[in-house]
């Protein structure tokens, strides 16, 4: 779909063949692509990951063989979503000209807190117990991205349907706080994202696509709606290194606001350098306000980005937000963040990873106090050659602003250790939908402060369930695109 995007699901060797309509017919301006390959393991700098990661390599001893052999038998490839960091977000990485990306995606699943006799409480609405098994459906999602043939105009619709799926006191979490909720994630939008962009020097040449999937060396594009602001890494449930549906403690430093309207902004490439910047409202909703609708706000938040990447393999950016007007008393506040995103393959295994780093610098909130918290992770996912076979690791260390209810302030970061599996075991590129069976672990270390109040210093939460997936990419006829010459190392 984008400048770089080889076919999701497509495998090594066919990431070298030229893109081909459902009828037969290449598609015209279709070069082949590159492979890439990912040198190193992004995630190991936190040395604390090191022994999931030794379960990860002992999970892809085990797939590996049965991988390999169904390479060799034809059996049909799964699909990967998002093959490229920012893959038809807006801002982001702008997909094929001409094109159309759709795509589904939920969770169903069993999950125990591990918490014991411990409850979860948030005010106002119910409670959880932290032992209890409860039955979820979250990130459940649609989306489609649109872009016209000379590389003018781009738009994106995304509806989260958690709203109609996930109640105001949202789904336990240990670990996790935002929009006034503790131990647990809140509820997404249903108007997730709605944004649109234009590229007013594309009748210039150098400013517009070369072909379907060549882009110029420069653009620029002006963009506005509901969406995310031009702070931090490619934001969750966006991006491959985050394949399971736990949401990252730390998503609301470096990563939020991620669903804010309105949103206005630019965006300058020259090469593989952007500069993007915007305006937006930092309006953070509570658990009583309804996800059915966006919550308008003045723009009066700011963000600023600079992004580089490297050979299409490693994607470093760092960016600053001035958040303002954040509502519910919640004092004004400056957030830095800086990451890298590698992705690659290796031997035929698709890899990614992201480094990543936060700090929230509130200013001094009522009583003269200011709580700065920092925030830290490290992810990694490897999926097998035919793409049916995934595992991902996520290390994590976050500072938390705590409830006022067990005395505020920021903790001593809490450390998170999560391990993901999945095996998809119907459906695949063919139709464009599959299913898959996956579990995730995460060890929760509570701070000593708080340990007292959760009855333990530690926890194991455990998810169970079925992922369903799908994903289709139309011509400007509406043709599914697919690979012809099925899979093969290079």
């Amino acid at each position: 779909m984008g400048a770089h995007i080889v076919n999701p699901g497509s495998g090594s060797g066919a990431a070298c063949r030229p893109w081909y309509a459902a009828d037969g017919a290449p598609l015209r301006g279709a070069p082949a692509l590159r492979s890439g390959s990912l040198h190193g393991n992004v995630a190991a700098t936190m040395t604390r990951g090191i022994p999931l990661a030794l379960a990860l390599g002992a999970a892809a001893s085990v797939v590996a063989p049965g991988a390999r052999a169904r390479e060799q038998g034809g059996e049909e490839t799964a699909q990967l979503p998002y093959e490229t960091p920012r893959q038809t977000l807006i801002p982001g990485t702008p997909g094929m000209p001409g094109g159309i990306h759709a795509m589904v995606n939920a969770f169903a699943q069993l999950q125990n807190a591990g918490l014991g006799e411990h409850r979860i409480e948030n005010a106002n609405v119910h409670g959880y117990g932290g032992g209890a098994t409860y039955p979820l459906l979250q990130d459940d999602w649609a989306m489609v991205y649109g872009r016209d043939a000379g590389g003018w105009a781009e738009g994106l619709l995304m509806l989260d349907f958690e709203p109609l799926t996930v109640d105001s006191a949202g789904v336990p979490e240990l670990g996790q706080s935002g929009e006034g909720l503790w131990d647990a994630q809140h509820a997404h939008q249903l108007l997730h994202q709605a944004m649109l962009a234009v590229h007013p020097l594309a009748g210039i040449d150098g400013w517009h696509p070369e072909g379907m999937m060549k882009e110029g060396r420069y653009d620029l594009s002006v963009f506005g709606g509901q969406g995310s602001a031009t702070i931090g890494p490619p934001i969750f449930m966006h991006r491959a290194s985050s394949p399971g549906p736990t949401v990252p403690r730390k998503h609301h430093k470096g990563e939020n606001p991620h669903e804010t309207f309105p949103v206005l902004g630019a965006s300058l490439r020259v090469g593989e350098t952007r500069l993007e910047a915007s305006a937006f409202s930092a309006l953070e909703l509570s658990p009583q306000d309804s996800r059915l609708y966006p919550h308008v706000a003045a723009p009066g938040s700011f963000a600023a980005r600079v992004r580089h990447t490297f050979a299409d393999l490693l994607e470093v950016q760092v960016s600053a937000e001035r958040l303002r007007d954040q509502g519910h008393g919640e004092p004004d506040a400056y957030q830095v963040s800086a990451s890298a995103y590698g992705w690659g393959e290796i031997d035929g295994w698709r890899v990614d990873g992201l480094v990543d780093w936060a700090i929230d610098l509130p200013d001094r909130d009522p009583s003269g106090e200011k709580h700065a918290a920092q925030a830290a992770l490290g992810e990694l996912a490897a999926r097998t050659p035919d793409r049916r076979s995934t595992a991902w690791l996520r290390s994590e260390l976050n500072q938390r602003e705590e409830s006022a209810a067990i005395g505020g302030g920021v903790s001593s970061p809490w450390f998170f250790e999560t391990l993901g599996l999945e095996r998809v075991v119907a459906g695949g590129a063919k139709s464009g939908l599959q299913a898959g069976i996956f579990s995730e672990a995460t060890y929760v270390s509570i701070p000593s402060p708080l340990r007292g109040f959760y009855g333990a210093g530690s926890a194991v939460t455990v998810n169970v369930g079925l992922h369903l997936f799908g994903m289709w990419m139309l011509d400007g006829d509406l043709r599914r695109m697919h690979h012809h010459g099925g899979m093969g190392a290079l």
